[in-house]
């Protein structure tokens, strides 16, 4: 269905431009006049500050003058003599004297060059109109202007999605915000910040503005905190209109560009990945129930198990490696070999061991509760010492040795460390364990392991002894895990055990919870992964939770072929932010998370799980 965009018109200010000065002196002996270039000091640009209301889709004009003192004479328009620029072309540009801008919000500085003086001024625009949402009358925005604001909880909405104090990436596709009804009919919503002021009347439950929109939204609100509100009435009833209590949503400076996102869609048994900012229909890599699988930093290889002929007793590992000529995956190891019998993976980075992409090492845990290193790209195994040292505990062979993440840098290599035999798959009473990793003379070298975090952490939700999935940050610094209360998984009610994330530094000197992250109560939260590039104000983690998509994904209608294994609403995956500035304020460091963002695009009636976030095929070296 189309929305039709209504702008708001402004008057662009208008001004008459005049000359600036210009002077003679005697010249030499020849007797003739030299003209002399005058001098300018204080330069003032006018108006020094202005605020413009930009339409979208449309652009105002803005006249300046400049002003300066010359040849003796004070505060002398100089505009004529003076060239006008802006530090954001971005927002527009300068035509003699008078700037148009784009059809974009956001503050830049004017500056105004005459000679070798300059002056500066501030220039803000304010991105602003509204929208006719599907079902609303036109005369929307009178209907809400005459009616008085009434106080019944009853009839007040509430938004639900974004959720309050979330931290958005740049490029996030446009964000469906959603609230309840309220026994209302017609909704008028309102995004503010410094930078924009718009608003969509509607008769439905929810609005999402056009990509195009959205797009300038995006660009304008930049670092921007936007406020959100919902007011709804009666159309039968206009005279009282109920507002909600407002929200936030923090738009960062952070475009997370050329990256996909792999995932499992286990209701469907299907293994399916998106580049991150489109909303079209996923790719399928490979079905056959390919699941607990994982991706190297660069892309081009997978590691995956499979429920061979769909039996989950027969759980068998392989590889698969992107064919850059063919553009398809070929399976280097198929599981339905059974060559390998186990369950999690993890590749060496680009660079160490070895310089480029053309060869790699992959770890993988296999059902003898151990970690072994293969060759990914033909499934060989390669002979180390990790069999041995990943299942130590103080150089003594007694624990089980699941999930690894290998280090960005290749030098060392994280996994969950149970002392329970036999918990390959599901861990309890697992630590975070880490052990070094050289590659010297031919020889692959792991260090005896370390523990991050093993001992029991308190919070008000419970004492969580069960620590697992841990994943290093893109450089390194950082572990996130998953932590719980008891045993992962349980098959009765899936998010029982309390599984949320938390994070520790890359030595386990102190460990964090992520409660933004996680939220209120157990919402069966699994499966933390990073995004691979380092933003500059933010990390990113991807995960995956059973948590209320608005209105739009709720126990209540979820899909019935989610309702699985303990999982009582299909799992979808989200997007959390991790402030790097509240990271290095103090050690340890205050929750750095703030709440998550829903990725746009996927199947809310399907189960998505074990996020991995990587690079697009599409970057992988020919």
């Amino acid at each position: 269905m189309g929305i039709s965009f209504r702008a708001l018109a402004f008057a662009s200010a208008a001004a008459v431009l005049s000359c600036g000065n210009s002077g003679t002196q005697p010249g030499g002996d020849s007797g003739s006049d030299v003209v002399v270039p005058p001098t300018y000091t204080n330069v003032v640009v006018d108006p020094p500050d202005v605020t413009l209301n930009v339409p979208v889709g449309g652009s105002v004009t803005q006249v300046y003058k400049a002003y300066a003192d010359t040849n003796g004479q004070t505060h002398v328009e100089v505009t004529t003599s003076c060239a006008f620029t802006v530090v954001n072309t971005s927002l527009g540009s300068f035509g003699g004297a008078t700037f148009t801008s784009a059809s974009l919000g956001g503050t830049t500085q004017v500056t105004a060059t005459c000679g070798g003086a300059q002056g500066t001024g501030k220039l803000t625009l304010v991105l602003s109109g509204w929208v006719l949402g599907p079902g609303a009358p036109s005369n929307s925005s009178s209907i809400f202007q005459g009616a008085t604001v009434g106080s019944d909880a009853n009839r007040t909405p509430a938004i639900q999605y974004p959720l309050d104090k979330a931290v958005a990436p740049l490029n996030i596709p446009s964000v469906d915000t959603q609230w309840s009804t309220a026994q209302n009919d017609l909704f008028h919503m309102t995004w503010k910040s410094p930078h924009l002021a718009l608003e969509m009347y509607t008769t439905a439950a929810d609005g999402q503005f056009a990509d195009d929109v959205w797009a300038a939204i995006a660009t304008s609100t930049q670092g921007d905190a936007v406020g959100i509100t919902v007011e709804g009435l009666q159309q039968a009833q206009p005279a009282t209109k109920f507002v909600s209590a407002p929200i936030t949503l923090n738009m960062s400076h952070d475009i997370i560009d050329n990256t996909a996102i792999y995932w499992w869609a286990s209701s469907q048994g299907t293994l399916l990945t998106q580049t991150f900012g489109q909303t079209g229909a996923p790719t399928n890599v490979k079905g056959g129930c390919t699941s607990c699988h994982s991706l190297s930093r660069s892309g081009s290889r997978i590691g995956y198990s499979r429920c061979v002929n769909n039996d989950c007793n027969q759980l068998y590992g392989g590889f698969m490696r992107y064919d850059t000529t063919n553009k398809v995956w070929n399976e280097s190891l198929n599981a339905d070999g059974k060559t390998l019998q186990g369950s999690y993976s993890t590749f060496a980075p680009v660079g160490y061991p070895y310089a480029d992409d053309k060869t790699s090492v992959a770890l993988f845990a296999l059902s003898s509760c151990h970690l072994s290193l293969f060759n990914p790209d033909n499934g060989a195994p390669v002979a180390s010492n990790v069999d041995v040292v990943s299942t130590h505990d103080n150089n003594q062979p007694t624990r089980c040795a699941t999930m690894p993440d290998w280090a960005p840098d290749g030098k060392s290599v994280v996994f969950a460390s149970t002392p329970n035999q036999g918990q390959w798959i599901d861990v309890s009473s697992s630590a975070i364990a880490k052990m070094t990793y050289d590659f010297s003379n031919s020889t692959h070298t792991f260090g005896e392991p370390t523990f991050l975090v093993r001992n029991p952490i308190t919070l008000t939700s419970g004492t969580y002894n069960n620590f697992f999935f841990p994943s290093f940050s893109p450089d390194g610094s950082y572990v996130v895990f998953n932590a719980a209360r008891a045993a992962w998984r349980n098959f009765t009610v899936a998010g029982s055990p309390g599984q949320r994330l938390m994070l520790t530094d890359a030595i386990g000197s102190w460990a964090v919870d992520l409660a933004n992250i996680n939220g209120p109560g157990d919402l069966d939260t699994t499966w933390p992964h990073w995004a691979p590039a380092n933003a500059a104000d933010y990390y990113w983690v991807v995960y995956s939770s059973e948590r209320d998509y608005g209105h739009k994904l709720t126990k209540s209608n979820t899909a019935p072929s989610c309702v699985a294994n303990g999982v009582q609403q299909c799992k979808q995956i989200w997007i959390g932010a991790i402030s790097k500035a509240t990271l290095t304020a103090k050690s340890p460091p205050d929750d750095p998370s703030a709440p998550p963002m829903w990725m746009p695009g996927q199947d809310i009636g399907a189960d998505n799980i074990s996020p991995y976030w990587t690079l697009p095929t599409s970057a992988i070296p020919q």
